[in-house]
């Protein structure tokens, strides 16, 4: 299931760090914690096994939709007084969906990085139609990565746009998510991940817990890109995004044409 969160800002203007996925799912998990402090520790803590032996979160959500959004130095912020948009979604309705709902009309309100807004208004949005080959584009960066020797140590290695093998990383994270939530395989196991070649992807370099000891930069990309083959599969990425990282604000997408 999929929310739309319409978000008002409290003061004007109001302020977010450029890189702000952290500050966040950090926001999203207090939300959780309103309605069951003991499922939010379970998803910060642990999350939902897969066949891999990792353990996933189950949930994405998009990049604010900031209205003419200016840079002031290292924030960003509103070109004049009105809503932000964010969206949130996970296939996980019993759990996720309905704490994090409980958990919205509990606080009225969320804070990202200091930023106050009230909850205006939360949406349920519809599944779209998937078809064999269903066109969709990011709604937050994609990031796949694998683990590779360098130097004599073991780095992530981060799949570029046209990368070969990046349409097989991309399917095989799907079958992990497909099996964590429904503990059996797709029916339709095929899929692949194509850009049309009149697009070009944007290269997105985004650092998490900035200015702290644990801060990591990701690298990532935007694009549009097609799916073609299971539907199953399709479903799961629309639900808990494409690639890594999901539940730090990557890899949402939305189905477009």
């Amino acid at each position: 299931m999929r929310l739309k969160l319409i978000l008002s800002p409290q003061e004007n203007p109001t302020y977010v760090p450029i890189n702000y996925q952290y500050q966040l799912s950090a926001a999203i998990y207090k939300v959780l914690a309103k309605a069951s402090p003991a499922y939010a520790d379970f998803l910060h803590q642990r999350g939902y096994p897969a066949p891999s032996g990792k353990l996933l979160k189950l949930f994405t959500f998009s990049r604010l939709w900031i209205p003419n959004v200016r840079r002031q130095g290292t924030k960003l912020t509103a070109g004049r007084r009105s809503s932000w948009i964010l969206q949130v979604a996970s296939p996980m309705l019993d759990e996720f969906v309905q704490n994090f709902v409980l958990g919205l009309f509990e606080s009225t309100e969320i804070v990202v990085a200091g930023g106050r807004f009230f909850i205006e208004q939360v949406e349920t949005l519809p599944m779209p139609e998937f078809k064999e080959t269903t066109h969709f584009k990011c709604l937050s960066p994609i990031v796949v990565s694998t683990m590779r020797e360098r130097g004599g140590k073991l780095m992530p290695y981060y799949y570029r746009p046209h990368d070969p093998a990046l349409s097989e990383a991309i399917r095989q994270n799907l079958l992990q998510k497909h099996e964590a939530i429904h503990q059996c395989p797709p029916d339709d196991e095929r899929l692949s991940f194509t850009i049309p070649e009149s697009y070009k992807p944007k290269s997105r370099l985004i650092t998490l817990k900035e200015g702290t000891p644990e801060e990591t930069q990701i690298k990532a990309f935007e694009t549009y890109f097609d799916l073609t083959g299971s539907v199953e599969l399709m479903r799961v990425a629309w639900e808990c995004g494409v690639g890594e990282k999901n539940s730090q604000g990557f890899g949402m997408v939305e189905v477009v044409g």
